[in-house]
């Protein structure tokens, strides 16, 4: 049985990792990783998600809400993220002490290890334009213009279903 965590947890790590390789991680990037980590653990652990909350397809692809409102200021800016939020710890701490409070199985850490590996290369705007590309964001958005509006939900089943296809191919 795999653990469910609290997407805040895995988002602050993310800014940390990031952060401490040097390498911008803007609010955009972030909803994206956080996207296909969660597509690709529904594949590899049986269908249990990663976190509970579901994102919502905005124009700009999949969306995670309460992330978003933590790091609106830097989104509406397109500015990297930077973990500033205990000034008593370095930067190394901070991300062990991240790494720690995700409180995952080993097998869960290595997956999420790849998946970081493959998708954190990636440009922002190359990650919009591959989920938009892709049926879960399309399927939420059905009946929206590009740039309407939309708080439908992408949800686990039909994410599961596109990345377990993809995985089978």
């Amino acid at each position: 049985m795999t653990n469910t965590l609290a997407i805040q947890l895995l988002a602050d790590y993310l800014v940390l990792k990031f952060q401490n390789d040097g390498i911008p991680l803007t609010p955009l990037k972030l909803q994206k990783l956080l996207y296909y980590i969660q597509a690709w653990h529904s594949v590899f652990f049986d269908k249990h998600p990663l976190f509970n909350e579901e994102p919502e397809a905005w124009s700009n692809g999949p969306v995670y809400r309460s992330v978003y409102d933590k790091y609106k200021n830097s989104w509406l800016k397109n500015d990297p993220i930077m973990y500033t939020e205990n000034q008593n710890e370095s930067l190394l701490q901070s991300l062990d002490n991240s790494y720690k409070s995700l409180n995952l199985q080993p097998e869960q850490l290595e997956y999420l290890d790849s998946v970081i590996n493959k998708y954190g290369p990636i440009s922002s705007e190359k990650l919009v334009f591959m989920t938009h590309s892709e049926n879960p964001w399309n399927e939420a958005r059905d009946g929206f213009g590009p740039f309407e509006k939309c708080n439908n939900k992408i949800s686990i089943e039909s994410m599961f279903s596109y990345y377990d296809n993809r995985r089978k191919k």
